[in-house]
């Protein structure tokens, strides 16, 4: 293995932490942020395993599916909010 794919690696993982609290708390970010920022993540997992970095394909990848919750919760949030 090189040494970027540990250095994404680590750099996703502590996305990961930062990103617990959005998950956590009531209010959730806007659609036009969670909603690109799950679409460019989700991309550049794929990216990375085509260069065949797989360990920042993986963090960044998990990454990207938190983001996507954030999204499904914000969802949720408008849908009780309308019923």
């Amino acid at each position: 293995m090189i040494w970027q794919d540990y250095v994404l690696m680590i750099g996703g993982m502590i996305l990961w932490v930062s990103i617990i609290p959005m998950i956590r708390a009531k209010e959730k970010p806007p659609f036009l942020t969670s909603i690109p920022t799950s679409i460019i993540l989700s991309v550049f997992a794929v990216c990375l395993v085509t260069l065949h970095l797989y360990l920042a394909a993986l963090s960044t990848a998990c990454t990207a599916i938190l983001w996507w919750v954030l999204v499904f919760q914000r969802t949720r949030l408008k849908a009780g909010a309308r019923g």
